[in-house]
């Protein structure tokens, strides 16, 4: 018969006929019995018996086999899986607690591999051995069983996968389709490319930009006991920020503190920008009262931005449109309120939208954002 013609049953009668070749064998040429090992009484550490496989006599170990073995709890042979079988009984408790194991099936291991097992007091590999055997399947329908088996795995963990992906999806911030977040350090980023791409795309610089800058205190506690989440920049590295290559006619909207009030102005004249109005944040609670914050003197409940314009913009904009107040419920640290993006878009509909310093929850759409915490 040739090998890509057997079937699982040939396999298993071939197995079964080495099994009794082998079995045969051992009894026509026993090998010399061993010593048993002597237990110490009231020691703990030698309660010990021999579990090595002795010689062979009518498909029992002569020494722990037979009927009479089995019958008080031994180690006997049974005919009907080829398997050595362990009665639980005192014996067996205390071999496991002295660190012995419990005999595997003889017809897969030669007989001096078992003795190895048996004589090594530190390991369970007789254990690991039994399991890993039983769970290797002995006929066809066993077979098809594991097969099932795994077939139901791999549907479970593919579900699973696929499950989780989704959730992760869903995870995922969304990002307007119209939006353009660009995540570098403003420090070094090149923004003459993208006044030059701007103009190439939009045919006119940009109409409308709003930065929020991490200012940077000059006292001792420069963050004033707050825990800030961003690194803050100094005056002179905001002042570089090349702004008038960006914008050539339209409106600068900046974020100010206290402090750094007649800084932004000066920034603004800079730049060539003229300051025309302002807009106050009124922060509250989740309850509708005002939000206290920290501050020197007083706390702060507000925060401002000022608003600059430069060049020709009586043709971009529209007047009498918002009020300058805005009074919305404080969010995340340094995240600003939607109201602003509104009134801006309001001002100058379907215009050119840039932020500088921007972050995550500020992407919107139809705007450009740059910042590093994107």
């Amino acid at each position: 018969m040739s090998k890509s013609k057997r079937t699982i049953e040939d396999l298993f009668k071939i197995q079964h006929e080495k099994q009794a070749k082998k079995i045969k064998e051992e009894l026509e040429n026993p090998k010399p019995k061993k010593e048993k090992v002597e237990k110490e009484e009231n020691d703990e550490d030698s309660i010990k018996t021999s579990l090595r496989p002795r010689k062979v006599k009518n498909y029992c170990v002569k020494e722990f086999g037979g009927e009479e073995e089995e019958e008080r709890g031994g180690v006997g042979y049974n005919d009907d899986d080829d398997d050595f079988e362990f009665e639980s009984s005192k014996k067996r408790k205390k071999l496991k607690r002295a660190g012995d194991t419990i005999p595997v099936k003889r017809t897969q291991l030669k007989e001096e591999d078992l003795e190895d097992i048996y004589e090594d007091e530190t390991t369970n590999a007789g254990e690991e051995i039994e399991q890993a055997l039983d769970k290797i399947p002995k006929n066809k329908k066993q077979l098809e069983k594991l097969q099932e088996t795994v077939q139901e795995r791999i549907a479970y963990y593919k579900d699973l996968f696929i499950k989780e992906q989704h959730e992760m999806e869903k995870k995922k911030s969304r990002v307007a389709e119209g939006a353009i977040p660009i995540c570098a350090d403003v420090r070094t980023f090149d923004f003459k490319k993208l006044a030059e791409v701007q103009i190439k795309e939009g045919g006119r610089p940009f109409d409308v930009i709003m930065m929020d800058p991490p200012w940077q205190l000059s006292s001792s506690q420069p963050s004033r006991g707050v825990a800030i989440a961003y690194s803050s920049l100094a005056d002179d590295l905001i002042q570089k920020i090349p702004v008038p290559k960006l914008q050539t006619n339209g409106f600068i909207f900046i974020w100010t503190i206290n402090a750094k009030y007649a800084i932004t102005v000066k920034l603004m004249e800079q730049w060539g920008y003229k300051l025309v109005d302002e807009i106050t944040w009124i922060k509250k609670t989740i309850n509708g009262k005002i939000a206290k914050g920290h501050g020197f003197y007083l706390q702060h409940a507000k925060e401002s931005c000022l608003i600059g314009v430069k060049g020709n913009i009586d043709s971009k904009f529209k007047t009498n449109i918002c009020s300058d107040i805005i009074f919305s419920e404080r969010r995340g640290q340094s995240q600003k309120p939607e109201e602003i993006y509104q009134t801006i878009e309001k001002l100058v509909p379907n215009g050119f939208y840039l932020e500088i310093f921007g972050r995550r929850n500020n992407v919107r759409d139809r705007w450009v954002t740059v910042g590093n915490e994107l």
